[in-house]
This record gives C-alpha cells, sequence and structure tokens, in this order.
C-alpha cells in the first residue's frame, strides 16, 4: 500500500514538474540560423534553451513566417515566440516574459543610396517603396502612414525577411525597415548583404519579449517560465547568452 501511495503521489507530480512547448524560429541571422542537417543556432535559440532549461520545460521547434506565427500563437496552435514587442491587442492574447533587449528600427538601404530621412515621413518622399514585414509592428509613425489610404502605395507587405532582403537586390524598394543589430550582423557575415547599410534615422525603439500563447498555456505555467526568467535575469545567465552573441557581430 505505501509503495502505491509513492507511485500514485509521483504521477500526481510529475506534470508540474515538466513540460513541453512549441517554439517558433525563422532562419534568419543573427537571431536564429538552420544548418543543412536541420540544426539550429544563434541567439534566439541559446535563450530559448536556458530559459525552458530553467523552467524544466521541453521544446520543439517549428519554422514559421512572422504573420503566420502570430495567428497561430494566438489560437494556441504554437506555444512561444521571441523578439515579439508589446500592442494593446497582443497583450490580450499573449503573456509577455522579459524583456529581452531593446530593439532599435532602421531603414536598411543601399550603401549607394543617394537620399537621406530627416523624419519618419520622409519615406512617402522616396521614388520606390519600402518593405515591411506583414503584422510586424514597427512604432505610431508607420502605423498611422498604414492607416492612411494616400501612402499605403509606399509600403509592400513580406511574408519573410528574406524576400525583403531579395527585393532591395533586385530594384524594386527604396530600402526596408529591420533591427539594426541584423543589419549590422548581415553586413559582417552574410555575403547576401553586400552593398547594404541603413540610414541613421531611428524608426522605432522598443522592448522586445518571448511571448507564450494564452491559449495554450496555463497561468500557472506562465508563472512558472516567469520566474525562471526573473532567475536568469539575477544570475547573469541571460546576459552572458546576449554578450556571446553580441561578441559576434
Amino acid at each position: 500500500m505505501r509503495r502505491f501511495i509513492i507511485i500514485f503521489l509521483y504521477v500526481i507530480a510529475l506534470p508540474s514538474f515538466s513540460c513541453e512547448l512549441t517554439v517558433r524560429l525563422e532562419n534568419y541571422a543573427p537571431e536564429s540560423q538552420k544548418n543543412s542537417n536541420n540544426k539550429w543556432s544563434g541567439v534566439d535559440i541559446d535563450l530559448t534553451k536556458v530559459l525552458l532549461t530553467k523552467a524544466q520545460c521541453q521544446f520543439s521547434v517549428v519554422e514559421i513566417s512572422w504573420a503566420r506565427a502570430l495567428v497561430m500563437l494566438a489560437d494556441g496552435d504554437i506555444d512561444l515566440m521571441v523578439n515579439v514587442s508589446k500592442t494593446p491587442i497582443r497583450e490580450e492574447l499573449f503573456y509577455f516574459i522579459g524583456p529581452i533587449r531593446n530593439e532599435v528600427i532602421v531603414l536598411a538601404t543601399n550603401e549607394s543610396a543617394n537620399f537621406s530621412l530627416n523624419q519618419i515621413s520622409d519615406i512617402t518622399q522616396l521614388n520606390k517603396p519600402i518593405a515591411i514585414q506583414r503584422n510586424a509592428y514597427y512604432g505610431e509613425d508607420i502605423e498611422r502612414l498604414l492607416a492612411d489610404k494616400q501612402h499605403q502605395q509606399h509600403f509592400i507587405h513580406v511574408t519573410d525577411n528574406k524576400t525583403k532582403l531579395k527585393l532591395l537586390k533586385r530594384g524594386r524598394i527604396s530600402g526596408f525597415l529591420e533591427a539594426k543589430r541584423n543589419i549590422i550582423n548581415g553586413v559582417t557575415s552574410d555575403e547576401d548583404f553586400e552593398g547594404v547599410w541603413f540610414q541613421p534615422l531611428e524608426f522605432h525603439s522598443t522592448p522586445i519579449y518571448f511571448a507564450l500563447s494564452k491559449k495554450s498555456v496555463t497561468p500557472s505555467l506562465k508563472s512558472r517560465v516567469e520566474n525562471a526568467f526573473q532567475q536568469l535575469k539575477n544570475q547573469g545567465g541571460l546576459k552572458a547568452v546576449e554578450n556571446s552573441h553580441n561578441s559576434k557581430i
């Protein structure tokens, strides 16, 4: 009888010490890179690994475009995304854990571009549109331009980051909005970024977070991941991961 009770208590306790989450990544440096053997590397996978290990969770990775992933996260079809900024609508759908870091958005252009921007509205004077990622948030100024029908012609919406770069190389756009650290990393380590640089004007600066689905993640599991994040932050574990990748940029 005693043996049965011990086994029973172990089975009851097990779910509180284990979980399995589905994490979305995109093959785009420096955040995430996938090699020919489908093995992931980069700061996102390393941060996710150290966080979920601390929370005693296992995880699997799915490769999905940003726009589709946000819908799937809202529906509970995936559980976690990385590098998500807060908006009022997103806060209704997701738990936010973090912040991870501050993200600065700039306009990537050809290095030889013969224009300069003094304010965000100057993009409406360019002779070609700029590319933005579908359902990405680039700040209130861009949101206002997107809401104005007379300015919608100045934007091309794409599903993934690599398409933005291809459009620039083909001369279809004046530039694309991107995190500054990604552009710097690309220029220093990716031949596809040859001849690419960015305008000094900052379009948006905001904290970015881990986002958990409120549909698939329970409040207790959210608290567990949140506690793990705070412990790692206090111990310097997250900063160590960030620093190890910043040294490569």
